[in-house]
């Protein structure tokens, strides 16, 4: 196929079929375009051998957009021409360009503005049938969150690697041998100077390619065997060979690395109970040491926040305060320094306020991790990473269903 593409293309002209997808064609003209494309995206030099080496990846890629489009077709999905436009002003705007300024660089290249309209509208059909047939296997329980939110508290101390993936999976054993080959290929290319995150965007079959393969801050440890001892000891700006996993191929590159810190205790949040007693302002400085003794020795025979009702009536006071959950950083600074050392359980040394004295107990500490994500961030992720292998799953099945002829 590859030896002949362009030869082919200017014998027969746009009429030449380059693949049968069910009862739908792809032209060699419209491959040859996707090329132009393709290439440009990725930064890589527009040259025949280039051209050559991508043809059968991109082939494929543009049979997958099909089976995509046909199923979301049959299910009753479309994508309004209004939110493609939108995705190709999101582009314009990632990239610096001024509105109207991509498809001025497509018209500099002989790309046709529909070639990059289709592909924009298979991934955008695609999500929409995804998000339709598996919202509901995907949904992420709080424990989940909550679990995954510990894994993050376990890396305080520890090494941590922020890499970017190109995942190109492995349908059949007999696309073993291609697919490994496509591999090397994009490898590289890296190593020619072409930019990672361009070869995801295009090639990547992971949900991370629209963001440039970023997968974030990891650990080690997070990462299947194979991987973690592809990057163990791999430089910052540097990409492993193609490592086989269950899935397919996978190239990591490592961005930077980092020890994941625990941020600063201002940030700490801590669950706090007051115990106060008035003191007349006049009080003599032995009523005032007096009262605080009193509260301190009745503090330390409480047995954590529990018991603090019966502390302050064995001491005449008032009932507990309960100031909730507060970030320590934002308390007064004589309570803040009061409790920065206790021990959750325990209590403050007492402390003088206007109209009284008062002991802050701390049933609650939790320190926060820097750079920890929100909940809702956390969510979406582990949502995302549950569609990629349902949609996974699915796209095998359209092909196994469908019927494909590649002709060239």
């Amino acid at each position: 196929m590859l030896g002949f593409l362009q030869t082919a293309t200017a014998q027969s002209g746009s009429l030449r079929i380059a693949a049968v997808v069910n009862d739908e064609i792809i032209s060699l003209f419209d491959l040859e375009v996707r090329l132009s494309l393709t290439l440009l995206g990725a930064s890589l030099p527009n040259t025949r051998e280039n051209r050559q080496r991508l043809a059968g990846q991109v082939l494929r890629g543009m049979i997958d957009e099909k089976l995509q489009m046909q199923e979301a077709q049959r299910v009753g999905i479309t994508v309004p021409e209004q939110e493609v436009a939108d995705a190709i002003r999101r582009i314009e705007a990632q990239n610096r360009m001024p509105a109207g300024g991509l498809t001025t660089m497509l018209a500099g290249q002989n790309i046709p503005r529909k070639t990059l309209e289709d592909q924009l509208s298979a991934a955008l059909a695609w999500r929409r049938v995804v998000a339709r047939r598996f919202s509901s296997a995907a949904e992420i329980s709080d424990e989940e969150i909550n679990e995954h939110l510990a894994q993050i508290e376990a890396q305080r101390g520890k090494p941590e690697i922020l890499v970017k993936e190109i995942l190109l999976p492995v349908d059949s054993p007999e696309r073993e041998a291609e697919v490994r080959s496509f591999a090397e290929r994009l490898v590289t290319q890296f190593r020619e100077g072409a930019p990672f995150e361009g070869l995801a965007q295009q090639f990547s079959q992971s949900a991370s390619a629209r963001v440039g393969g970023d997968i974030g801050w990891i650990g080690a440890d997070v990462l299947d065997e194979p991987l973690a001892q592809a990057i163990d000891g791999l430089p910052a700006g540097r990409v492993t060979e193609p490592i086989r996993t269950v899935l397919g191929f996978y190239i990591l590159k490592v961005e930077d690395r980092r020890i994941r810190e625990q941020a600063p205790p201002s940030d700490a949040m801590v669950t706090l109970r007051q115990i106060a007693l008035p003191v007349p302002l006049d009080a003599p400085p032995e009523r005032v040491t007096e009262i605080s003794e009193r509260m301190r020795a009745a503090v330390a025979r409480a047995a954590g926040c529990e018991t603090l009702a019966d502390v302050a009536k064995s001491l005449d006071a008032p009932d507990p305060i309960d100031l909730g959950r507060v970030r320590q950083g934002d308390l007064s600074p004589a309570i803040r320094d009061a409790v920065a050392q206790v021990a959750v359980g325990s209590a403050s040394a007492p402390v003088p306020l206007p109209g009284g004295i008062s002991i802050f107990v701390v049933c609650e500490r939790e320190s926060v991790m820097s750079d920890l994500p929100s909940r809702p961030e956390i969510r979406q992720r582990l949502e995302n990473e549950k569609l990629e292998v349902l949609a996974r799953r699915l796209m095998r099945d359209l092909k196994r269903a469908a019927f494909i002829d590649i002709r060239i």
